[in-house]
């Protein structure tokens, strides 16, 4: 059994940096960096799609984001593809209002899909200013002022509300359940990503820091998924 949509949490940058004597936005700079290789892993070890978020540290200081030249590699890199993901749909979660202007620039550049015929061979979604409580409010809203705008009263709508309805109006509703939750460095929370989707997920936690993960700390984690009896909260 392989996971088809893998969120990856990226943290631990603080920790790794002091061990190396490095400064906590160079560690911070490091998971963002890691990004691709994470893709690349997950794609190579089985999934279609993976979703990505390096945790921010409360009150982070703009200085922690990566370099725009460091964007630009990144963001190239997930451009150019490599063997056996030539074609990547790359997509943004997160309000891009809440980022430095140039990042969110080359996020809305970098994420607008081609127009072409060929089927992505792998989905990478980046979540940078995301906030899953907000998608969640967010949603909820368009429900209600759809419902005021057509003469619905609360109780009515409060009445009739399914899921789906939510479902469907949140940022992230083209995107699959997640089957595999991976967070680094030891943490055992969400920190609010894919709230939605990761209801039913399998959740594997590793000890190791994001900047030193390896494509076989990864393995470990999808044969951790292998063998699970899923049961989707039932």
């Amino acid at each position: 059994m392989t996971p088809r949509h893998v969120a990856v949490l990226l943290d631990g940058h603080a920790q790794w940096a002091a061990a190396k004597g490095l400064t906590e936005s160079e560690g911070f700079r490091a998971s963002c960096a890691k990004q691709v290789d994470v893709a690349r892993w997950c794609h190579d070890l089985g999934a279609h799609t993976v979703t990505l978020r390096v945790v921010p540290h409360p009150g982070a200081a703009p200085d922690h984001l990566p370099a725009e030249a460091d964007w630009d590699r990144m963001l190239e890199a997930f451009r150019n593809g490599w063997e056996g993901a030539p074609a990547i749909a790359l997509n943004h979660l997160g309000d891009l209002g809440r980022l430095p202007a140039g990042l969110a620039d080359r996020l809305r550049a970098a994420c607008t899909p081609a127009v072409t015929g060929a089927r992505p061979s792998l989905q990478v979604n980046l979540a940078v200013g995301y906030d899953g409580h907000d998608e969640v409010l967010d949603a909820l809203r368009s429900v209600l002022r759809t419902a005021q705008d057509g003469g619905r009263g609360l109780d009515e709508v409060a009445v009739s509300l399914a899921a789906d309805d939510l479902g469907e109006r949140l940022a992230s509703r083209t995107l699959p359940p997640v089957d595999l939750f991976v967070r680094a460095a030891g943490g055992q929370h969400l920190s609010g990503l894919l709230l939605w989707q990761s209801v039913y997920s399998e959740f594997h936690f590793s000890d190791i820091p994001a900047p030193a993960l390896t494509r076989d700390d990864l393995a470990v984690a999808f044969a951790d998924y292998s063998g699970r009896n899923r049961r989707y909260g039932k």
